[in-house]
């Protein structure tokens, strides 16, 4: 029985890799919630789910990533390997081609690699002995060869199998990087939020939220919230393309961001869990792909979210122009126009401390004072929506620490 009580010390990032069709969603379903669907369909979509487990009287949270394993996705898929600390190999022991294949995921795997990250190789769907393709021994002189843990799971009907290859690899793990509990290092997205007011002065870029209310009206406010929304919060954040609304995402998740990297293509979701008043609440955070607003996944996620987080680049004018296109849009998909029912945090990015050298036409702001004006006028659009604001740099990780505890403790703050 684990403690709830008991603080967190250790998070773990455990990735899955493998071609469509080899079971990875099946495994993480199996071992997470012990359920199996037989006809669940490949995963079209990047996320991950959390588990609490205890591990030689260490209460670890493992963040377990499902990744897409069609080729157009691949790239994708080694994005977030970054910060990884366990990876798992998968294959179907009824496919040789799955199993042929592992060679591409290992190659993706060691670019990634980090010093300390421990590798497995899953032979899954035993019980379909009848159709193997590939026998045990090969798996297990593969895992060998590349000096992986080897495990014989079945997703299907064979719950312990999973758990034991997993706590194989995290003993491992644990084994190789013992200076991580020497020094206490605690490096989880669990952050107490605070019971502060955010004030609204000229020395904070934050409009105003909290009016007043004691804390045991603001811990029932509080209830009633979650209890409403089955204690899962879910927010999004929307804004022209190129302001950096992924970037911003990346280093919410400690992860580094890659001035490279294309605009999101598919909708992805991210699950990060928060304290609040010593209360659990589950953040969703989607990051969209704008091109597709119009289809009913992208006007379902609009609809769900309490928190908008808008983002316009201060160097660029039509993107802050914009904005009021986004807040059009955010109310046509709710459909509640006389009541504000959401929480609005206007983000102006790419505040860097280096100056812009790019003009394109006259849309991108190269003027100090210019960006200056654009930040104070993002302030004053944030006010007028009865929203916050602040100015960030994604490429300088200046000022995003604090966004999603700001708008959480905006949104219920809401009357």
């Amino acid at each position: 029985m684990i403690d709830e009580e008991e603080e967190v010390s250790l998070e773990i990032k455990l990735i899955l890799l493998g071609e469509p069709g080899v079971g990875k969603t099946s495994i993480i379903g199996r071992y997470v919630h012990d359920t199996f669907d037989n006809n669940m369909p490949s995963s079209n979509s990047i996320c991950y789910v959390g588990k609490i487990i205890k591990k030689n009287n260490i209460k670890i949270k493992l963040n377990i990533w499902d990744t897409i394993g069609q080729e157009k996705f691949r790239s994708i898929s080694k994005i977030f390997l970054k910060d990884t600390k366990i990876v798992i190999l998968v294959y179907s022991i009824t496919s040789k081609e799955s199993f042929n294949n592992l060679d591409y995921w290992l190659k993706l795997y060691q670019d990634q690699l980090e010093e300390g990250t421990i590798l497995g190789v899953a032979a899954n769907k035993i019980d379909l002995y009848l159709n193997q393709e590939v026998s045990e021994e090969e798996g297990q002189e593969y895992a060998e060869k590349n000096k992986a843990i080897f495990g014989l799971i079945s997703a299907k009907i064979n719950k312990n199998s999973i758990d034991k290859l997993i706590d194989n690899l995290l003993e491992a793990y644990l084994k190789k990087n013992k200076n991580i509990l020497n020094n206490n290092i605690n490096d989880n997205k669990t952050i107490k939020l605070s019971n502060r007011k955010i004030i609204n002065n000229n020395n904070n870029s934050n409009g105003s939220c909290c009016s007043g209310g004691n804390s045991k009206n603001r811990k029932k406010k509080y209830d009633s919230i979650v209890k409403n929304l089955n204690g899962c919060l879910y927010s999004v954040f929307l804004g022209d393309k190129g302001v950096g609304k992924t970037s911003i995402i990346n280093r919410i998740n400690g992860r580094k961001i890659n001035k490279e990297e294309p605009h999101t293509e598919k909708s992805i979701k991210f699950s990060i869990d928060y304290i609040h008043q010593d209360e659990n609440i589950n953040l969703l955070i989607y990051d969209v792909n704008i091109d597709k607003m119009k289809t009913k996944e992208f006007i379902e996620i609009v609809k769900k979210s309490r928190i908008f987080f808008l983002v316009y680049d201060v160097k660029n004018k039509q993107s802050y122009i914009n904005l009021d296109y986004w807040i059009e849009v955010i109310k046509r998909c709710k459909d509640v126009p006389q009541k504000q029912n959401y929480a609005l945090y206007i983000i102006g990015n790419k505040d860097d401390l280096s100056q812009t050298e790019e003009i394109e036409e006259n849309e991108i702001i190269n003027n100090n004072d210019n960006i200056k004006k654009y930040i104070e006028e993002g302030k004053e659009f944030s006010n007028s929506q009865n929203g916050i604001f602040k100015a960030v740099s994604a490429l300088e990780n200046r000022g995003i620490e604090k966004i999603v505890e700001e708008g959480i403790e905006h949104y219920l703050c809401l009357e």
